[in-house]
């Protein structure tokens, strides 16, 4: 597995439980399946928190439009919790997929850092229905 950064490494169960536990505590944390059949699997994880969304999908299972199909939904779930922006607070820049990915959806870079970009969307908040 490799860490966010690009290095490969393992984690033990412990980190794993230690960084799902945190994610759970300070957002909404899902895994991501994908029907295989006659089962499924899970193949990543999204996590949208206040002022973050971080997506990770296993390694075989990108360039399917996965990732865009889940960010769609967590946009429209933004909208629903009133929320003016959806941030993402890094990507990489060797990640040029993520990068496209997020771009196309309408995300802007908006903040550097020494390796990696935030980048956001302004969301435009559901219209309120008035009641005659």
């Amino acid at each position: 597995m490799y860490n966010i950064v690009g290095v490969k490494m393992t984690y033990t169960k412990e980190e794993i439980n230690q960084m799902y536990t945190w994610q759970n505590e300070h957002g909404l944390l899902y895994y991501i399946e994908y029907n295989r059949g006659s089962r499924f699997q899970t193949i990543g994880d999204v996590w949208l928190a206040e002022d973050d969304y971080a997506i990770v999908i296993d390694q075989e299972y990108r360039n399917r439009h996965i990732g865009r199909i889940v960010t769609k939904y967590f946009l429209f779930k933004s909208k629903k919790m009133g929320r003016e922006y959806m941030t993402v607070s890094e990507i990489f820049n060797w990640n040029k997929a993520s990068q496209k990915m997020f771009t196309s959806l309408k995300f802007y870079p908006f903040n550097e850092q020494k390796d990696s970009w935030s980048y956001r969307r302004k969301l435009k908040r559901p219209r309120k229905l008035n009641s005659l």
